[in-house]
């Protein structure tokens, strides 16, 4: 039952910011063909910042005559810009900046099958940063609550406080606009190239955040969706390595959000399915209350 609670857990903090690290060799794209796939996104996406781009491709052009066809080009392809860029794309694409930041409070019920077990999952997440899990298997309930500061573990009448790397991941997970607003969270941006996933075409960006954890996440060149993403996390047990699929995607309330859950951890697989989201329905903040 323990291992399962920490698959859960590892899942739940994934899942709060709706293979393997990407291939070196795939950072080293020539510039042609990096400017190439900015010019098709272009295209692709009818988004407000163009002429930001537009800018940024003439200032490409001065770089793509200055820089030789060596290992110097992975410097220009991973560049915060464009992975700016992409992430505009991608909000675009569920709903749009305004709709995002208009969301004050979301909860989140899902459900699946967790090593042969029925289990459920319920979440309350309210802007800026607090969060409260709700996990059941079986007649078993297990919480984990964060109240902007501090985050616990509660498995019937045991509280466990949560600290170190598990606490500062927990407190990225929780924020509402991490993605809109990562800078400001001191989370560095940095495109890190093209990659296949599922056999689509997806931009790859690195988010380092501030105890140098890295999170890859890969977007679909077409859909400008998030597809996957796959991160490091470390815990108490260990170190593993978890990687998060998502897809269905449904509208509820003008956003997109995935319906479809499957996360891989060691030989582990999680599959859940959304079962409702609801926004904007006026949280209490006695569901993130920590005594």
């Amino acid at each position: 039952m323990k291992a399962i609670y920490l698959l859960l857990f590892v899942f739940f903090l994934n899942f709060m910011n709706t293979s393997t690290t990407p291939n070196s060799d795939n950072n080293k794209i020539l510039l042609k063909n990096f400017k190439q796939a900015v010019e098709i996104s272009v295209e692709l996406f009818d988004y407000d910042d163009k002429n930001n781009t537009e800018l940024f491709l003439v200032e490409f052009d001065s770089m793509l005559a200055k820089q030789p066809y060596t290992d110097s080009a992975s410097l220009i392809v991973e560049n915060t810009a464009y992975a700016k860029e992409i992430l505009k794309k991608y909000f675009a694409s569920i709903g749009g900046e305004e709709l995002l930041r208009s969301v004050n409070d979301r909860i989140i019920d899902m459900k699946g099958i967790v090593q042969g077990l029925g289990t459920e999952i319920v979440f309350y997440q309210k802007a800026p940063n607090k969060l409260c899990q709700q996990t059941f298997v079986g007649d078993v309930e297990q919480k984990i609550i964060f109240d902007g500061n501090k985050g616990v573990k509660i498995v019937g009448d045991i509280i466990q406080e949560m600290t170190g790397n598990e606490l500062t991941k927990l407190n990225f997970d929780a924020l509402m606009n991490l993605l809109l607003e990562p800078e400001q969270n001191n989370v560095l941006l940095k495109y890190k190239g093209m990659e296949k996933i599922n056999e689509r075409d997806c931009y790859t960006i690195l988010f380092t955040l501030p105890n140098g954890a890295e999170w890859y996440q890969y977007f679909d060149l077409e859909t400008g969706l998030k597809v996957r993403d796959s991160k490091d996390i470390i815990t108490s047990n260990g170190k593993f390595k978890q990687i998060t699929e998502f897809g269905d995607y449904r509208t509820v309330d003008g956003i997109r959000y995935p319906f479809k859950i499957k996360q891989y951890l060691g030989n582990q697989i999680l599959d859940f399915t959304i079962q409702s989201i609801k926004v904007n329905t006026g949280i209490p903040d006695e569901i993130f209350q920590i005594d």
